[in-house]
């Protein structure tokens, strides 16, 4: 299984504490978003409700205005050295641009005096109406709207029946209501009647006076709504949050409307600046982050790199302390271990060298017992022994040769030679006397033949060396190793043949014995009764050499023996 780093794992903390931020600032941006269109809109229709009720109010007062003054006996024949002292009333209120009289030819006949900033406007609007009334195209009692100048103009007009039957005029009032005035910047006001043709727009006027915009999204929502706000399509294919309403007693509508972009400006600034923040954040984190897992990183690759040379060589050099503490207390344990360790290993190597010096002594104590009690069975018991043979065959002849006594002295006679026989069968066994006399070779040659006898397994004897001499230290363990060997063969292998081979190489002695049985299995070689075998290893271990102990199944079991010898013995070869 792959494992992340700590650098890794703190990247993706640092990216687990980014996405909950970018998702906060997300769901803040979408909400604000939705909260500055809702504001829009509601914004939108109170605009547009003022300007309707504006409109409306305007057009009842004027209304009402133009109906007074055209029952007056003095407009009905008024003179044109009269109009300043009739139509003073402009001067009252702003709002009125001014207040024309005008004969059905379409001739002037009284205006009032405009203020300076609306004498252009004056000017105009008078070329404009006159022309209409001459055209017979001026309604009376409906207010008629016209941008002149980039200015929303509302003309009012009202008959004013003369003396005569064709002494009639027609009263103009040209109003100014200001309703595009103050509305905030990108927002766009329009007048529309109920035909879907627009009467006035602030946002290029000219253009699109006049125009019929049926089909459009927003003109249709406001036509069949009649009140109320939306998002849409504008006659201009912009989109907008509008707000819109219908002018009482017109049949017009007006709708009021912020561009989207406009409202999305200041939360995409905001989402922005949030953004930003978040990432420098994110930046922060990630490299406060990344400076955490290099100052991890550094003590625990030191942890490591000093594990790998405990585990080499089994000890290090002491670490600083280092990193956050946790790391440095994980040091100190670390090299608390390590001594710890140390400590423990020298103890398990003395005590090692002490059960190596015991076993050592044992096997030496063992060796010198067993001499000895092989001598004292060859010389004292087996005197004894022989003795004793010659004094029963002595007492059995001068007993005579009656037949009533033969089988018993036949008996004594073969039970006397049977236990001489048993007494130095197990001296030698014990130590045989040949290994003193004459050496390794002889006696192995001597076993070798036994062991033919014994077990019918054909025995190999191969000795590089034609007169092979060690120091008895060494002849004894490689003796003692050779017969365990044999041992295991005759119970456990089912062989019918083994080879011993020895041989010197380069100052190293070389003893196999290899047998085509059925080869030992490595549970056996762990096993509790496997004494035998560690009984080899340990008297290898004794002459400072190694035994390699292997087992292949049907084919047989191989013991290798090196020793290392000090004096190379003279080549030649006997089998």
């Amino acid at each position: 299984m792959a494992l992340s780093s700590i650098r890794s794992r703190l990247a993706l903390l640092a990216v687990a504490v980014a996405l909950p931020l970018l998702a906060l600032l997300g769901w803040m941006f979408f909400s604000q978003l939705r909260s500055q269109e809702i504001e829009a809109r509601e914004s939108s229709l109170r605009v547009a409700r003022l300007a309707a009720s504006t409109i409306a109010t305007m057009h009842g007062e004027s209304a009402t205005l133009l109906d007074r003054m055209a029952e007056r006996e003095a407009i009905r024949t008024a003179q044109t050295r009269q109009c300043d002292s009739l139509f003073a009333i402009v001067d009252f209120f702003p709002h009125y641009v001014n207040l024309f009289q005008i004969n059905h030819a379409g001739e002037l006949i009284c205006s009032a005096s405009p203020q300076p900033d609306d004498l252009g406007v004056s000017t105009d609007a008078a070329e404009w109406i006159t022309a209409t009334v001459k055209s017979g195209s001026l309604p009376m009692g409906s207010p008629l709207v016209r941008p002149i100048e980039g200015r929303w103009i509302s003309v009012l007009a009202e008959e004013v029946p003369g003396v005569g039957k064709e002494d009639g005029s027609i009263l103009a009032l040209v109003l100014h209501p200001g309703i595009e005035t103050g509305l905030a910047p990108g927002t766009v006001m329009t007048l529309m009647n109920a035909e879907g043709v627009i009467l006035a727009r602030s946002a290029a006027p000219e253009s699109w006076s006049g125009r019929a915009v049926r089909g459009t999204e927003v003109t249709e929502i406001v036509l069949r709504e009649r009140d109320g706000q939306t998002e849409a399509i504008g006659i201009d294919g912009v989109s907008r949050q509008y707000g819109f309403t219908s002018v009482p007693g017109t049949g017009w509508s007006i709708y009021v409307g912020v561009p989207t972009d406009e409202v999305m400006q200041p939360v995409r600034d905001l989402f922005f600046r949030g953004a930003v923040a978040g990432l420098v954040i994110v930046l922060i984190a990630l490299a406060s982050a990344l400076a955490f897992a290099r100052s991890i990183e550094r003590p625990i690759g030191m942890l490591v790199a000093a594990a790998g040379e405990v585990a080499q060589t089994g000890r290090t050099r002491r670490l600083p302390a280092e990193g956050p503490r946790e790391v440095a207390l994980l040091s100190e344990a670390f090299h608390e271990m390590v001594e710890r360790r140390s400590r423990a290993e020298g103890r398990l190597v003395e005590s090692e060298r002490n059960l190596k010096a015991l076993s050592d002594r044992i096997l030496t104590v063992q060796e010198e017992q067993r001499r000895r009690i092989a001598r004292e069975l060859h010389d004292d018991l087996g005197q004894s022994l022989t003795a004793l043979k010659m004094d029963v065959g002595g007492l059995l002849r001068l007993a005579g040769d009656e037949p009533a006594t033969s089988t018993l002295r036949e008996r004594i006679r073969q039970t006397l030679d049977a236990t001489v026989d048993s007494v130095q069968r197990i001296a030698a066994e014990l130590r045989p006397p040949v290994l003193d006399d004459l050496g390794l070779r002889a006696v192995l040659e001597s076993d070798a033949q036994i062991f033919e006898e014994r077990t019918g397994i054909e025995c190999e004897l191969s000795i590089a060396e034609e007169s092979l001499r060690l120091d008895p230290r060494t002849e004894t363990a490689l003796y003692r190793i050779i017969q365990e060997a044999l041992t295991n063969v005759a119970r456990h292998s089912d062989a019918s043949r083994v080879e011993i081979r020895i041989r010197n190489r380069h100052g190293e002695l070389l003893l196999d014995v290899r047998d085509d049985g059925r080869g030992v299995t490595g549970a056996e070689l762990e096993g509790p009764a496997a004494l035998g075998l560690l009984g080899i290893r340990e008297r290898a271990a004794m002459l400072g050499g190694t035994a390699h102990i292997e087992g292949v199944e049907g084919s047989g079991t191989i013991v290798s023996l090196r020793v290392p010898v000090a004096q190379p013995a003279v080549e030649g070869g006997h089998e």
